[in-house]
């Protein structure tokens, strides 16, 4: 049977200088990991065969590399020197090649990133668990789809959409999807998350917005959008980077209080928060971490 071994066996052939670090993560948080990679393994397989976990594996070390760079380029500069957004949407988003390893590594580092493990405890435990019945969820930049799928799998109730910019990225949770037998209850499709502010109100009992807001130019309108969607007995899992550089990372946060006080003026309130961090290199100005909210209406 195909499950999370799958992924860490392919880190041990394409990332073998990624590999004890992320064995040494997951073996510490094994019951979790396992609730995100075992399905995850068999739709990979269903939809890719085999060799996606080949795959998975060589996105993931480029990623890591990719955001090491970025961090040292973040360092030297004092302040992010982001890429102009229609390049990052050209060139990044737009990119297949680019985007289809992007998304494996994007999901991977929940299991195996020390920053990101309480982020999935998080959304599985005070977000899914917690959603009303038979919930209709919209997941904003859903990417790979997996967060959105993983709700489908944990209630079997509710039904979501999921939407994201990035035409390879729809594509790939489309795959996924149709492996995963969740299509009767998830959609996904190609759409700016920024749009959904034009739809009719309060109509989600639950919103995912996962690592979005520092890809936004400005994020307070997603702020604005989230509270205009979100039903009166809602809920929303909403998590971004701070102080972390990245190829397509627009947006610098330096305190958890700056996402947090964007959320409380757009009407919501944090009911939860964790912020986590990897141990820094010696002699840095800068503290890469990633934080998590659930939020609700005020």
């Amino acid at each position: 049977m195909v499950d999370s071994t799958a992924f860490l066996g392919a880190l041990d052939r394409k990332a073998k200088w990624l590999a004890p670090a992320a064995r040494a993560t997951f073996a510490s948080n094994q019951q979790l990991g396992s609730w995100l990679l075992d399905p995850l393994a068999r739709w990979a397989s269903a939809a890719y065969g085999d060799g996606v976990f080949d795959d998975a594996a060589r996105g993931y070390a480029r990623y890591c590399l990719g955001v090491a760079k970025a961090q040292q380029v973040y360092e030297q500069a004092g302040k992010y020197t982001p890429e102009a957004l229609p390049d990052v949407i050209s060139e990044v988003y737009e990119d297949e090649g680019y985007m289809v390893p992007y998304m494996w590594a994007a999901i991977l580092i929940y299991p195996f990133w020390p920053s990101m493990v309480n982020h999935l405890a998080l959304y599985r435990d005070d977000f899914l668990r917690a959603l009303a019945p038979n919930a209709k969820v919209l997941e904003t930049a859903a990417g790979h789809g997996v967060m959105g799928l993983m709700a489908a799998e944990e209630r079997p109730d509710i039904a979501v959409e999921g939407i994201d910019i990035s035409p390879p990225a729809v594509a790939v949770a489309n795959r996924i999807l149709k492996a995963s037998r969740h299509d009767s209850r998830v959609t996904f499709r190609v759409k700016n998350a920024l749009d959904i502010a034009q739809q009719t109100g309060k109509q989600y009992q639950g919103i995912i917005a996962a690592m979005l807001a520092e890809h936004l130019e400005d994020p307070r309108p997603l702020f604005r959008a989230i509270a205009h969607l979100l039903a009166d007995d809602g809920i929303v899992f909403f998590s971004t980077a701070i102080e972390s550089a990245q190829r397509d990372h627009v947006y610098e946060f330096n305190n958890e209080s700056e996402p947090l006080k964007m959320a409380e003026d757009a009407g919501l309130r944090v009911t939860r928060l964790v912020s986590d961090a990897s141990a820094p290199p010696t002699g840095a100005r800068f503290l890469p971490r990633a934080t998590a909210m659930i939020l609700r209406r005020r």
